[in-house]
């Protein structure tokens, strides 16, 4: 008499792991964003390719409202737990690329300026790495504007530029920041890198 086969569980699909309801919700995170994500409030999720991971939006990406959204992403630099810090990064950064976003940053921008501090000094160089690339994606999305609160992020600046691992990125960002606020951004960075070489002026 033959034996019947043992039956074996499904392997679930890659993609699985990178869904809302199956991360590891119990994972410690350093800010609420995991919490928020898993509960739904950043409508997008993690769509796990062969060469890279790439986000999608749970509704048309211009109908967004920035307001909270965007300011959870900010929140979310912090993190350097997976899938958070992909999905906080890239959701910031594709927000503020979107054509427009000028006009829905605007009304939230003073609430954009303390996370992302927060995310620069941090003590984990990935997430300083990230918060680089989210300045920038601000900075070419709001111009001048950022000019006013560039005192506020530019304080730990001068230690990554002496970070080899760090400073392409931190110099990249500068640049940025100077061909987006011009001679007045200029001038708040040679206040706390007094050798930096200005590229325009």
């Amino acid at each position: 008499m033959s034996k019947r086969p043992t039956p074996t569980k499904p392997v679930p699909r890659p993609s699985n792991r990178l869904n809302p309801k199956t991360v590891n919700q119990f994972a410690k995170t350093v800010t609420a964003f995991g919490s928020l994500y898993n509960s739904g409030a950043i409508p997008c999720r993690l769509c796990h390719g062969s060469v890279k991971h790439t986000l999608q939006w749970n509704q048309p990406v211009e109908t967004i409202i920035f307001d909270p959204t965007l300011i959870y992403l900010a929140e979310g630099l912090r993190e350097s737990q997976h899938p958070y810090t992909f999905i906080s990064r890239e959701g910031f950064v594709e927000l503020c690329r979107l054509p427009g976003s000028s006009e829905r940053i605007l009304p939230i921008l003073t609430r954009l300026i303390p996370p992302l501090r927060t995310a620069l000094i941090s003590g984990d160089k990935t997430v300083v790495e990230g918060s680089l690339k989210a300045v920038q994606a601000l900075s070419n999305s709001v111009k001048s504007h950022l000019n006013p609160h560039l005192k506020s992020l530019l304080g730990p600046f001068p230690k990554w530029m002496g970070d080899a691992s760090l400073k392409e990125t931190t110099l990249d960002t500068l640049h940025t920041l100077e061909e987006n606020g011009m001679k007045e951004a200029v001038i708040q960075i040679k206040k706390k890198i007094p050798t930096y070489n200005a590229i325009s002026f």
